[in-house]
């Protein structure tokens, strides 16, 4: 069987791609700040405080949120959910990127953890609707693989981009 660019059976499997793709990126938003941290310390004038907060205010948002995320997403719609967290996520980015003082940075991270807690339930609720319960098992392996996979990679990438950019790259990665 063949199908086109633009067939149904074509776009629900481009949809787990870019489902997975934005999951890899909020995987890889837990670790990717690490590195700068000596730089935030500098540019920002950061305390310790400050530092640990840089960290802490994405996993506390995410992790208290996405409970309810889930829910909202079931009584609101999670087309609509997912692609607004999604936008909120890119905005929620650039303000990271751009920060120019520790409380910024804080505050735009706590954003970002609220819209990545919307996206990490979505984006398996919807899969059910997209596939058939044969493939289910793959296209959530898909989605889960890319969510862990950005674990490893945030180091990785963010050092590469700090030794080839400044600080605030490692935010643009999600835009």
């Amino acid at each position: 069987m063949v199908y086109s660019m633009s067939s149904p059976e074509t776009r629900r499997w481009w949809a787990l791609g870019a489902l997975s793709l934005s999951v890899l990126v909020v995987g890889l938003d837990l670790t990717v700040l690490n590195l700068a941290l000596p730089t935030l310390a500098a540019d920002l004038r950061a305390s310790t405080g400050d530092l640990q907060w840089f960290i802490d205010a994405y996993s506390l948002v995410l992790a208290a949120a996405l409970l309810p995320a889930g829910l909202l997403g079931d009584r609101y719609g999670r087309k609509k959910m997912l692609t607004g967290a999604l936008v909120l996520f890119g905005v929620a980015s650039l303000a990271c990127a751009y920060a120019n003082s520790a409380g910024e940075l804080i505050a735009a991270r706590a954003v970002l953890g609220l819209a990545a807690a919307v996206i990490m339930p979505l984006s398996l609720a919807v899969i059910p609707v997209l596939f058939t319960a044969a493939e289910r098992p793959r296209a959530i392996a898909a989605v889960g693989g890319a969510t862990f996979l950005g674990y490893p990679i945030g180091p990785i990438l963010g050092g590469w981009l700090l030794d080839h950019f400044w600080w605030g790259s490692v935010f643009l990665i999600n835009v």
